[in-house]
């Protein structure tokens, strides 16, 4: 499928020809997906865009709709408009079967990755209007909890994200989690959960599975980057306030270095409690910390966003960077800029992905956690920094391939305790700055030499970059990996 010609169209006649004065548009954009087909051709999707036509450079604010047989697009606007009143270019992604989205919904299992193509198919499309790497994620209830997964899923893409009413486990654990603990609060919603996933009370070891490969609050350790906002009331009955603590705890548990998760921040709503924001002494409707569930009215809205809303705008939150190395927790699937990883089918199995990238090797190593061992996934690297060299493929150390590196390398098939290296040999680099020479390299070690034919000495004391003061006539140099 591709992108509607009517959004197309209407796109480029505004970058073309210009508009004569502010507007504010609201326009319903078609997308296709990136991950999934029908019959061959890539589901079509559809999200509802809300921009002002005059602001350029606008940040994203993705808005996510709540739990929902057919959708409510049109209950959130209010919400995504109040975000392009503030400068923001707003996208409402209708989830898979909902709106005119093609597809299966699955309950926050691959429909989680229409998010992102959503944000990318508005990047080029709509290019003058956003700025592509200032993006934030909101959502409500069951939309809190798309924004949940997408912060584990998508650890290096949000800015920041924040959550209202949420559920981080669709039922996972039979106590606490949303089946058995609110999703039937108010009406029934686990006939759709049966649907969508299964019952976990009955279904036995491969729907526990597929619940665990929905579970971001097993998943919070993945993102220490993102600022993350997380309101729900202490009272707070269909999502019970558990979900978002639970997500708090498990990743203040799994730090990979000293003082991560500082970014994370509960806000447990009380009635009668108030924030000062603006320091006036007075108690305001729009200071009031607490959040009833459903679509955030303007001054509930304002009450959260007030705590993040003016530094996201003016680019104070920075955009993610993931660590060179870590342990992700793998549910289902997991996208950053350096690689991507889907498990299974993306939405029955779990595990953990241990990782290291650096210029010269980049390793992966995966340990499954759900009950079928047998479960392999499908690993795509970018090897950009490797462009031009002979890359090593090991799988548990024996050599399986040579490429050459630079673009994106897929493995198809890893399985439980599997570890694939990639390696490619250092590149030293030359500059030479008046009568000296500047060495470069990304890691590994200095050798030197008068002859290429050697002897070749360490230079113990030599780390990048490295002054050369030529006094001889030749002088040779390489570097070894350590």
């Amino acid at each position: 499928m591709c992108l509607n010609k009517f959004t197309v169209a209407f796109t480029v006649w505004m970058l073309c020809c210009g508009v004569a004065t502010a507007v504010n548009v609201q326009t319903i954009f078609t997308y296709p997906s990136s991950v999934t087909q029908i019959a061959g051709n890539w589901i079509s999707l559809k999200a509802e865009l809300n921009y002002n036509n005059s602001v350029s450079n606008a940040p994203i604010a993705v808005v996510m709709h709540g739990y929902s047989a057919s959708s409510d697009i049109a209950s959130i606007r209010a919400n995504a408009q109040r975000l392009r009143d503030a400068g923001f270019f707003a996208i409402s992604p209708t989830m898979r079967g909902r709106e005119g989205s093609q597809g299966v919904r699955d309950s926050g299992g691959v429909e989680i990755h229409d998010i992102y193509d959503a944000v990318e198919a508005v990047k080029v499309a709509y290019a003058p209007f956003v700025n592509p790497t200032n993006i934030h994620i909101t959502g409500y209830s069951g939309g809190g909890g798309n924004v949940m997964s997408a912060l584990t899923k998508f650890p290096d893409y949000f800015c920041l994200g924040s959550t209202f009413y949420g559920m981080s486990d669709y039922g996972f654990d039979l106590v606490s989690g949303w089946y058995n603990n609110g999703a039937n609060y108010g009406g029934a919603r686990t006939p759709q959960l049966d649907t969508d996933i299964g019952n976990p009370n009955t279904g036995g070891l491969l729907v526990l599975d597929k619940y665990r490969a929905r579970a971001s609050n097993l998943a919070a350790k993945n993102n220490p980057y993102s600022e993350i906002h997380l309101f729900v009331n202490w009272d707070e009955p269909i999502c019970p306030a558990v979900n978002s603590i639970s997500y708090l705890t498990n990743a203040l548990a799994a730090p990979a270095f000293g003082g991560e998760f500082t970014n994370i921040v509960l806000h447990l709503g009380t009635n009668g409690v108030y924030y000062d924001f603006n320091t006036n002494g007075v108690s305001e409707a729009s200071e009031l910390q607490y959040w009833a569930h459903g679509n955030p009215s303007a001054n509930q809205q304002a009450s959260a966003e007030s705590w993040y809303l003016s530094r996201l705008k003016n680019g104070r939150i920075p955009r993610p960077t993931l660590n060179d190395r870590d342990e992700l927790c793998v549910a289902g699937w997991v996208k950053t800029r350096p690689f991507e990883f889907w498990l299974g089918d993306g939405q029955n199995a779990a595990g953990t992905l241990s990782y290291s990238l650096s210029a010269v090797q980049k390793q992966f190593t995966l340990g499954i956690l759900s009950s079928v061992k047998t479960v392999t996934g499908k690993l795509k690297v970018d090897t950009t920094d490797m462009g031009g060299l002979p890359v090593e493929v090991r799988t548990n150390g024996a050599l399986a391939m040579t490429f050459t590196g630079g673009g994106l390398y897929t493995y198809s098939s890893i399985g439980d305790g599997q570890t694939i290296t990639l390696t490619a040999p250092p590149r030293l680099s030359v500059e030479r700055v008046g009568t000296n020479w500047w060495l470069t390299w990304q890691s590994g070690i200095l050798l030197e030499a008068d002859t290429l034919s050697g002897p070749w000495v360490t230079n113990v004391a030599a780390v990048p970059p490295h002054l050369v003061a030529p006094t001889n006539f030749q002088k040779f140099f390489r570097v070894r990996r350590d």
